[in-house]
């Protein structure tokens, strides 16, 4: 594989901007085959070594994804990953690309497709849980979906990092001219658009703060051992998931509930093909709407394609 073209974070944003990352999951969501479980290898406590193969018409590839919750105090990101991107037809290897960067770009844009079938067309309020790169991430793509939200509101582990955040001159650039505010969790959860990107092991999302007609996207938890919400806030709205298979084996705010006899799977309102399709969907400007996404691999794999044709 020497030689192979290899697309860094920067080459990365420099083919594919979040517009068209979204764009390429709405049309490659529609219709995305057969999916293939993660594999997941614990490393310690709270800490993971994943491995996620796809196949699907947009070639063959695999992201290795390193979970590490020490590098917080490191100073280094918690996630690092690998992506090798082949072609579907030969096999043969045709780029390899920055995993972090490529789970960077994905999640949220699959978050914002889900917002943006799901959410208030009217939403001008979006509240943020994290204040790590997918919460900047979640801010840029919300943007995109709903240009019209005027307040964003942060929450983060301690107040003080949600005030560091905000502070952040390149968070400031991706909210521009809107008012930028660290909040209380109820102050964050009470938004139209409510964003789950932590990697808290216990619910950070009060649920009687949440609004009639809230939507609310999670991001953070993708094994039991991590929760962003109560089993209250799945009562009380319709959730919605990225695929019911993986949803039942990875998503630790769906599957404690459901063994606990809090919940059931059986409520699953419908996956992100179903709303990509139209069959699923809002039904109510009162409805609570929740999105729980574990991440997919064909995701990965649909914007490592469209990243190395761009190019």
């Amino acid at each position: 594989m020497t030689g192979l073209p290899h697309f860094d974070a920067k080459a990365i944003r420099a083919v594919v901007d979040m517009p068209t990352c979204i764009e390429a999951l709405r049309e490659g969501s529609r219709e995305l085959g057969k999916l293939h479980p993660r594999a997941q290898v614990p490393l310690g406590p709270g800490d993971d070594f994943l491995m996620m193969p796809a196949v699907s018409p947009a070639g063959i590839g695999v992201k290795i994804v390193n979970v590490v919750s020490g590098n917080r105090d490191r100073g280094l990101p918690l996630i690092h990953g690998f992506y090798l991107y082949c072609d579907r037809e030969t096999g043969v290897p045709a780029a390899t690309l920055d995993g972090s960067a490529l789970t960077t770009l994905r999640t949220p844009a699959a978050s914002a497709l889900a917002a943006d079938l799901l959410a208030s067309r009217d939403a001008t309020t979006l509240g943020v849980f994290g204040t790590g790169i997918q919460a900047r991430g979640h801010i840029e793509a919300m943007l995109v979906v709903r240009p019209g939200i005027d307040r964003i509101v942060v929450s983060g582990r301690t107040a003080a990092s949600a005030v560091g955040f905000v502070a952040d001159p390149d968070v400031q650039a991706l909210a521009g001219d809107r008012e930028l505010v660290s909040g209380t969790p109820e102050e964050t959860a009470g938004c139209a658009l409510v964003c789950g990107c932590t990697s808290s092991t216990e619910p950070v999302i009060p649920t009687t703060a949440v609004r009639p007609g809230a939507h609310v996207g999670l991001v953070g938890s993708y094994s039991t051992a991590r929760r962003e919400v109560e089993a209250e806030l799945l009562a009380r709205a319709t959730v919605f998931v990225d695929d019911r298979h993986a949803a039942a084996h990875e998503a630790g705010d769906l599957m404690v509930p459901a063994e606990a006899g809090d919940w059931s799977f059986d409520a699953v309102a419908g996956d992100l093909a179903e709303l990509c399709l139209g069959t699923a969907g809002r039904r109510d400007d009162d409805e609570i709407t929740l999105f729980k996404s574990v991440g997919l691999a064909v995701w990965d794999l649909i914007v490592a394609g469209a990243i190395v044709r761009a190019d």
